[in-house]
């Protein structure tokens, strides 16, 4: 056998194996291959098979040493031969796992640019595809998701053109390690197509798209599902959550984690585990099931902890924050916000992805003593969202906290108005009724109860329609007895019933 056809006999046998989640002899395979090439000094085969063996590493553990010297050797034998192909691929693998395994956005850019400057110096259409989707994500870690979604359109348009021309070629380019191992190369292009649209549409509801990014992430679901490939399907569902959570579309996002979960528990147990912990403790947040979403966020922290996942615990600290801030126990949610502030500022991101609630963290620390605190983290949350319409809400969210609290009344109440507005635009109907409640209350402190009737009205109404998106009685009935949510019905009950005793059921007019 030639050179060439060994590789690919060993290329598609070691994918096989993972595709079977047959890690120890597809690592076997890997290895032989190795050694095989190390003999006959090809040193291109060396590196391809370092970087292989480097995303099969990744994909059963998070051993970063182990996958760390992988790609450094591999790297070395890249520029110590000057191959460019090798050097090309192995700085984009360099790019995609530095940006997902480390999440630092900062020293996986310029792996991204280099490996999409060589794809383009040798008209690698597939490399510059996946160059281009790497960066996108790269983009998405560092908060820019303008960029982000320039980059990822881009490798889309590329893919469709991919798709429309017949490849004979039986080599197989590397895969994102999140994309398991799809067994032919035009496979291996349509879940990168399928990776790309969730990751389009992850951007997109971080940029206030909540319509596109539901598009988007339907897509990519459709796509992975065509394709068969569960690693891709299960991201593909996760990312779609996003979008149905913003849209107010609970039961929908309920229904498709539990069947992620029941699929990510027959993968390896990597970070992806973790991520829907925390997603589906979003999701019993969203549909008032505090103890559930209680239990799984802390599951996510313990996981997020062990596997040093700081990005992440940051966010589901948050969460539990504002957890035990809506339980009134104070003191616990004063800790979370400790917490969560100090990890958010050791990652000196612009943004941090999801993070949506540090107006609870806020009102913790000022029930806690913590002025100060506060005020600068408010002043550094404002500084860091720059014009991004989604992060701006809970930042004017926590200034009304702060000025609230500090006794500005009309003050907190012009920016929830604001905040208000723009919910209404981007079309976010959880935080469209927390802010009118949270209206209510100020103008009712204030002495203004056709105000505060107004706005407890708008909370009941946008309430009712997501309620009505509820089929299921049980999880609709628990919903509307909740405990951020009945207070706001007995409110509008409360003033309707005395002027219209027999008629209780325009309350939610």
């Amino acid at each position: 056998l030639s050179a060439s056809q060994v590789e690919r006999l060993y290329a598609h046998l070691g994918r096989a194996y993972v595709f079977q989640n047959a890690w120890e002899q597809a690592q076997q395979v890997y290895e032989e291959l190795l050694a095989y090439a190390q003999h006959h000094q090809l040193f291109t085969l060396v590196s391809m098979t370092l970087n292989r063996l480097a995303v099969l590493a990744l994909q059963q553990s998070l051993d970063k040493p182990q996958v760390y010297a992988l790609l450094e050797q591999a790297l070395q034998v890249a520029q110590t031969s000057h191959d460019q192909k090798a050097l090309a691929e192995t700085e984009w693998n360099l790019a995609q796992i530095i940006a997902n395994m480390w999440d630092d956005p900062t020293n996986a850019l310029p792996h991204g640019e280099q490996a999409l400057s060589l794809a383009r110096a040798s008209n690698d259409q597939e490399l510059e595809a996946r160059s281009l989707s790497s960066l996108g994500y790269i983009h998405i870690l560092g908060g820019d998701f303008e960029e982000a979604m320039h980059c990822i359109e881009a490798s889309l348009a590329l893919y469709a053109l991919l798709r429309t021309e017949q490849t004979t070629s039986q080599e197989l380019s590397l895969v994102h390690y999140l994309s398991g191992a799809p067994l032919t190369q035009s496979l291996t292009n349509r879940t990168s197509e399928a990776w790309c649209w969730a990751l389009l549409a992850f951007a997109q509801a971080h940029a206030g798209q909540v319509q596109p990014s539901m598009r988007s992430g339907r897509r990519a679901l459709a796509l992975s599902k065509e394709s068969k490939n569960v690693w891709i399907q299960i991201n593909s569902m996760r990312y779609l959550t996003y979008g149905l959570l913003d849209a107010g579309a609970y039961e929908e996002a309920l229904g498709l984690v539990q069947d992620a979960v029941a699929l990510a528990r027959t993968l390896p147990p990597t970070l992806i585990f973790q991520r829907f912990l925390y997603g589906l403790g979003n999701i019993y947040h969203a549909l008032q099931q505090w103890e559930e979403a209680r239990s799984m966020l802390e599951e996510a922290e313990a996981v997020a902890e062990t596997l040093d996942l700081g990005r992440l615990r940051v966010v589901t600290l948050s969460q539990l924050c504002m957890n035990y801030a809506v339980a009134g126990q104070w003191a616990q949610a004063h800790t979370y916000a400790v917490q969560a502030m100090a990890l958010r500022e050791s990652l000196d991101r612009a943004m941090i992805l999801l993070d949506f609630s540090p107006q609870y963290e806020t009102e913790a620390l000022l029930r806690g003593g913590d002025e100060r605190r506060a005020r600068a983290a408010v002043q550094r949350l404002g500084e860091r969202v720059g014009p991004n319409r989604r992060f701006r809400i809970p930042h004017l969210r926590s200034m009304a906290v702060l000025a609230a609290w500090e006794g500005y009344r009309e003050q907190a109440i012009g920016h929830l108005r604001e905040a208000a507005l723009l919910a209404s635009d981007m079309g976010l109907p959880g935080e469209q009724w927390q802010i009118q409640a949270v209206l209510g209350t100020l103008y009712e402190v204030g002495g203004e109860p056709a105000q505060a009737h107004s706005a407890w009205v708008k909370a009941s109404r946008i309430i009712g329609g997501l309620a009505e998106g509820i089929t299921d009685e049980a999880l609709r009935a628990r919903f509307l007895a909740g405990p951020q949510i009945y207070p706001v019905l007995q409110h509008v009950q409360n003033e309707v019933s005395p002027v219209s005793k027999d008629q209780p059921e325009q309350s939610g007019r």
